[in-house]
């Protein structure tokens, strides 16, 4: 009897044991399912956040490559036109080139025959820009641009004064002078001692004594080299023997004659009139 009552405690401490292992293993096994959901929940959670970002990648990528068609279009065209260009350069440059020659033989001919002022350099930079055009490695674009500088530095002498040292025959003998150069309308010079002056003559084409204006071109000289203040200068001009007036200032001046002729024959008419109302009032 009292065995039989001793096992009863150890036979429930053992199933309560059992019973408490089970729970440990179903506890265990709750936690690691739960560790398994929670990564799949991230998982899940970090797929759909990378869908979502290509999703929207593929959005801004639709639009960058429908930009990118209209840009290759747009090119497309471009090359086209470029292409179009360039089976007519070769006809372009053809009808260009002798404009260009044409150009410098006017430049030629014009130095030629302006006042002889920087002589030497002028005519170097003609024979430079047909140089240019005899070689093969400047393209016809630079070469324009060389004919273009040399008209506008033609076009400069023409807006202001310069004065410049040089060589010049007086008497028979050469001498060094002091030039001064008032735009296109004067050119003189003064020897370097100031005794001599003289000017240009453009109906001679010869150069002239003018020693009255010593102390009016050594002013000018000093304006001229930005050694005194620019002022008004007193220089002999040379005006031509004779005008060619254009058509239009001939018509406006036939026009301005008729209308004063007009007025005249109206003044003798009316000047007639009055006289004869007045010979009837008198009578």
């Amino acid at each position: 009897m009292t065995c039989v009552m001793s096992s009863q405690p150890l036979l429930a401490q053992e199933t309560v044991n059992q019973s408490q292992a089970v729970q440990e293993t179903i506890d265990q096994a709750g936690r690691q399912t739960q560790d398994r959901i929670d990564a799949l929940s991230d998982k899940a959670r970090a797929m759909l956040d990378e869908y979502r970002r290509a999703k929207d990648q593929a959005a801004s990528l639709a639009v960058y490559n429908e930009q990118l068609a209209r840009q290759v279009d747009s090119q497309t065209e471009e090359l086209d036109s470029i292409n179009r260009q360039l089976s007519t350069i070769d006809q372009t440059k053809r009808s260009f080139v002798p404009f260009m020659v044409r150009a410098i033989d006017t430049l030629d001919v014009f130095v030629s025959r302006d006042m002889p002022f920087l002589k030497a350099e002028r005519t170097q930079r003609v024979a430079r820009l047909r140089d240019l055009m005899g070689r093969a490695d400047v393209t016809t674009a630079e070469q324009f641009r060389q004919i273009m500088t040399a008209y506008q530095t033609e076009i400069d002498y023409g807006r202001n004064i310069g004065t410049y040292e040089g060589k010049l025959a007086l008497d028979g003998e050469p001498r060094t002078v002091q030039f001064l150069r008032v735009g296109r309308v004067a050119l003189l010079y003064q020897t370097l001692d100031g005794r001599e002056t003289g000017y240009w003559d453009a109906d001679t084409g010869t150069w002239k004594p003018a020693p009255d204006y010593r102390r009016a071109v050594e002013h000018g000289i000093n304006v001229a080299s930005e050694q005194a203040p620019p002022d008004l200068l007193h220089v002999p001009l040379s005006a031509p023997q004779q005008t060619r007036e254009p058509a239009a200032y001939k018509a406006a001046a036939l026009s301005a004659d008729d209308a004063e002729n007009s007025a005249e024959i109206s003044g003798d008419i009316e000047n007639r009139d009055g006289k004869q109302e007045k010979g009837q009032d008198d009578a």
